[in-house]
Formats: structure tokens, C-alpha cells, sequence
């Protein structure tokens, strides 16, 4: 089931929503919007909001918003490690973080993303705000109505908008392991965003606190003119010369310009000095800068920033709907695509670069953590409760209708098996019954309760098998004077030799499987020095 992703781009100058329409495989555009921040002496965060909640009214309210924390609230660093385990990255990042930034752990949201792994270690990269910040923002969005599902890092999150390292070819030659980076401007009204990438990683990230309000203000000044007429020089007159632009041909042209230029100096120290330390410590080349933003939109400005940076310069390709969608690489397929370059720079960079980030639901920074984890509000469960609820009683009613119906059946089957018992007991025992325990119970019975069962074994055979276990005359001299033999007892009385002869022909009789337990009686002596017995046997035949 697809559900819709709102980037926001909380701008100084205006506010961006880029709407993805995210599905099981693929990724749709859903809109672009911009809408202007009210100006006004009022606190700028009170403004985006009034202008976050005049966007959000236009859209459907099914669409889950994302936001990014500006970088002049972060502190951003590199943090090397000497193991790559992702377990003990997250329980000593915060340690190490803690040792290069002003604030104390216990005040701060951080979080962190892995950069590099190698044999020697890894390297990550990880983001700290001040926990009062976060919850002023956050307090300021909701309300005003807007929840916010995550808070990126913005100068982070533009890795997004890199495409990933593509699987390599089994017959690819070696190349470059490290591969070539680029440099993403996102020129704003009142920073610049600098994040060096590649291949879908971000390497380095950093706010400048210059952009397009420090141009029109020093335009204004320079011509002593009010700020909204600066600004539509600036859009309109104002263009920077070069090697490659079209040369200046008026006055006000090439005033503009040395003002523009003496302007934009700090920013291009800034952006040179960020460039050169991070070539300096990675060791990496950067093969292109790519501007995006509104105040990239300044004519000249591409070939301004090459002549000053001495690197190729072109605008950011912020991709359509199509290419968002996953690329799978089919047979035939080439691995490597051209280079799309744009026309202009776009302000809908940082939206689209929150919202894929979104959508992919990859490991990005996320600073609502701890206190600020999102809790879903279901508010979209809220204002579809009579929908809902409707729903349900449908189906309740649906499942009572058919259990209804099943019981009725069941009635009628349990009526007519019970007509059919009391035919067959009827016609069977003379008399119909339909209780069905006590028929099985009858028919079971049979008649072995009605008739005398028959002896195991009769008094014959027992008097077989004692006459087969006696001893011979040859081993002892019995005469056996009384023998009776009824159900369940057996009683003998003789005279024999000797008293051992008693218990011989004891043992013999315990031999005989009908017979529990052989008692002797007492022995006395008879004239004639014989000895007179009496045994008595529990017999289990009969």
C-alpha cells in the first residue's frame, strides 16, 4: 500500500514541500510547492510556520511531513575509530563526540552515520544539537499543528540526492577504489549548505551563515536603495562578467558586479577553505561543484564560482519521478549513465534530498531521538473513524449473518440424523430413542452382561494339572485323603513320608497359572511315622 512522503524545506526566503508517492517498488512525484515566508518583525520560526501551515492546507493531509534541522544548530564532525563493529561504534561515538564539541553529552541529541570502512578502522560522522533547541523547535511545530515524523541533518542529508556506488561488472577493470567526489552549494536566502559527496555517502558537511539576504543587503547599500528594490536588482539587472559570460555593457552592470563580487568574497573564502581542508585530509579529488538553491539562480554565478575555485562548476540535476525509481541493471544494460546536467538551479534540492531520504528508510541522522522520538498521534485514524467504524460494523454484521446461517444448518442436520436414529432403534430394539450416548452405550454392551461368563478353567482340568505337578511314588509316598475343589478355592489333605515332602509339593502347586497363593496347614505325625498336611490354595479360574 503506498503513502505519501512531505519533505520540507524550512527556508528563510520561502518554504518548499516536495510529495513523494512511496509504493512497494517504485517512487512517484507526487507535487512541488513553494510558499513565500510573510515578512514582518516577528520572530522568523513563528513566520516559516505561518507559511508551513498555509502549504500544508493545500495538500493532503495523508502526507507524512520530514524536516531538517538547519546547520547553524548542529555541530558536525568527523570522528576516526579503530574498529568497524556497528555495536561499538554506537556505544563510543558519543564519548568520542563529546571531546570535540563545547556542550556536555548529557545536554545534547546526537546521532551519526558510518562515512568509511577500512582496514584500519572506520570513520564516522555525527551530529550533535542542544537539547533546548531541539525542544523550542519542536514545540513551535506542534503547536502550530505540524509534527514533524523526523528532524535530519541538513547539511547531511543532501547525500541523498548522490546516486549510490553501482554494483561492479565481473569483467570491469580495476579502477579508482576511491572514485572522484563532488560538492553540493545549496545557495539559501541566509546560508549556504556545503556537503562534499560520493557515490551516495556524505564525506563532508558544513552551514555557511552567508546567501542571498547578505547580496541584496550589500546592494542596497551600495546604491542606497530600499531592500525590495535591491532584491529585484538582484533578480532582475544584476549578472556577474566573466571569461565565458556575456561582457558587461552598462554602467549599472558593471557596478552591480563589484559590488556582487566584493559581496560574495566571504562565501567563496569560506567554500575555497572548506574544499582545501578536505583535500588535505582525505587526500580525494573533487571533480565537480554542483549549485542549487535560489540564489544559485544569480546570472554568471557558475562561471564565477569555477574562475575562484578553479573547478568545474554546473548546476544540480534535482531528478524527476522517473528517476527516482530504483534502477535495476538488466542484461545488455550500460552500468554507467551520462551526466544530466539542469538548465537552473533549483530550490526543491533540500526538499527532494529530505523526502528520498524518507522514502528509502535507509540509516540517516535523525535528531528526534530520546526525549523527541515520534509518537504516532493517528490522527489520519482520527478523521477516518466514521469510515472506519462503518467498516466494522459491516463486517460484524457479515460474520453474524454467516455463523447465523451455519447454525441454522447445523439445526437441520441434527434434526434429521436424530428422525434417522429413531428409525434404526426402532427397528433394532423395539422401541425409538434419539439419545445417541446411551444407543452406543447399549450397542457396545452387546450381551456379555446378560449371560454367565465361561470358567478359564473347569474343576477337571485343575485336577489334571495337580495330578501332573505331584511328585511320583518314586520320589515321595502320598496318599491324599480329601481333595475339594470349588470356585475360587482348593483344599487338600493327605499324609506322605516326610515333612520335605509337604514342601515340594507346595512349590510344585504355586507352578499352576490358576492358582494366587499356596497356604500350608500344621503337620502332625500319624502312626506308622508318616506326616499328616492340609493345603489350602486362592485359585482365579473357576
Amino acid at each position: 500500500m503506498s503513502h505519501t512522503i512531505c519533505g520540507i524545506d524550512l527556508g528563510a526566503f520561502s518554504v518548499k514541500l516536495v510529495m513523494l508517492e512511496v509504493g512497494f517498488r517504485s517512487t512517484h512525484l507526487r507535487g512541488l510547492l513553494e510558499t513565500a515566508v510573510p515578512g514582518g518583525d516577528g520572530p522568523l520560526l513563528e513566520r516559516q510556520i505561518t507559511a508551513i501551515q498555509d502549504a500544508l492546507s493545500r495538500v493532503s493531509a495523508e502526507a507524512t511531513p520530514y524536516l531538517a534541522l538547519p546547520g547553524d544548530m548542529l555541530s558536525i564532525r568527523l570522528v576516526d575509530l579503530p574498529f568497524a563493529d556497528p555495536r561499538k561504534i554506537d556505544q563510543v561515538v558519543g564519548y568520542e563526540l563529546e571531546g570535540q564539541i563545547v556542550h556536555a553529552l548529557d545536554d545534547v541529541v546526537f546521532d551519526h552515520v558510518l562515512v568509511r570502512v577500512g582496514d584500519q578502522g572506520s570513520t564516522v560522522m555525527a551530529c550533535a544539537a542542544k537539547r533546548d533547541d531541539i525542544a523550542q523547535y519542536l514545540a513551535a511545530l506542534e503547536s502550530h499543528g505540524t509534527e514533524p515524523r523526523a528532524l535530519y541533518a541538513a547539511p547531511v542529508v543532501y547525500r541523498s540526492l548522490s546516486s549510490p556506488k553501482p554494483p561492479p561488472a565481473a569483467d570491469d577493470e580495476e579502477t579508482d577504489p576511491d572514485g572522484t567526489c563532488e560538492v553540493i552549494l545549496d545557495l539559501g536566502h541566509l546560508r549556504t549548505n556545503v556537503c562534499i559527496v560520493r557515490e551516495g555517502q556524505a564525506l563532508a558537511a558544513r552551514t555557511i551563515k552567508r546567501g542571498g539576504f547578505h547580496l541584496t543587503t550589500a546592494i542596497a547599500q551600495a546604491f542606497n536603495s530600499s531592500y525590495e528594490r535591491a532584491e529585484m536588482a538582484k533578480r532582475g539587472e544584476a549578472r556577474l562578467g566573466g571569461t565565458t559570460a556575456k561582457p558587461l555593457s552598462t554602467p549599472l552592470e558593471v557596478k552591480l558586479d563589484l559590488v556582487l563580487r566584493e559581496a560574495l568574497s566571504p562565501l567563496v573564502r569560506e567554500i575555497r577553505q572548506t574544499v582545501a581542508s578536505f583535500r588535505s585530509t582525505s587526500k580525494e579529488r573533487i571533480e565537480a561543484v554542483l549549485i542549487t538553491g535560489g540564489t544559485g539562480r544569480l546570472k554568471g554565478l557558475p562561471q564565477f564560482l569555477e574562475g575562484e575555485l578553479g573547478v568545474p562548476v554546473r548546476f544540480l540535476a534535482v531528478r524527476s519521478s522517473e528517476e527516482m525509481r530504483p534502477h535495476v541493471v538488466k542484461d545488455g544494460d550500460e552500468p554507467d549513465t551520462p551526466v544530466v546536467e539542469a538548465d537552473e538551479s533549483s530550490p526543491y534540492a533540500l526538499a527532494t534530498a529530505i523526502a528520498l531520504a524518507a522514502s528509502r528508510g535507509g540509516k540517516e541522522i535523525d535528531l528526534r531521538r530520546g526525549p523527541f522520538v515520534f509518537r504516532a498521534s493517528f490522527s489520519v485514524l482520527r478523521q477516518k473513524a466514521w469510515h472506519l467504524t462503518a467498516l466494522v460494523v459491516g463486517m460484524l454484521i457479515a460474520v453474524g449473518l454467516d455463523v447465523g446461517a451455519a447454525l441454522t444448518n447445523l439445526g437441520n442436520e441434527r434434526k434429521e440424523l436424530e428422525q434417522q436414529l429413531k428409525t434404526a432403534t426402532t427397528e433394532l430394539l423395539g422401541q425409538p430413542n434419539d439419545d445417541a450416548r446411551a444407543v452406543t452405550a447399549l450397542v457396545t454392551r452387546g450381551f456379555k452382561e446378560e449371560l454367565a461368563p465361561l470358567p478359564k478353567a473347569t474343576a477337571f482340568d485343575l485336577l489334571d494339572r495337580i495330578a501332573r505337578k505331584v511328585p511320583t511314588d518314586e520320589k515321595i509316598k502320598l496318599d491324599v485323603m480329601e481333595l475339594d475343589i470349588r470356585p475360587k478355592k482348593t483344599f487338600i489333605k493327605g499324609t506322605v513320608d516326610s515333612a520335605a515332602a509337604v514342601d515340594e509339593i507346595g512349590a510344585k502347586l504355586k507352578e499352576i497359572d490358576c492358582y494366587e497363593e499356596v497356604s500350608k496347614g500344621t503337620i502332625t505325625e500319624v502312626s506308622g511315622g508318616g506326616k499328616q498336611f492340609t493345603i489350602s490354595i486362592n485359585s482365579k479360574c473357576p
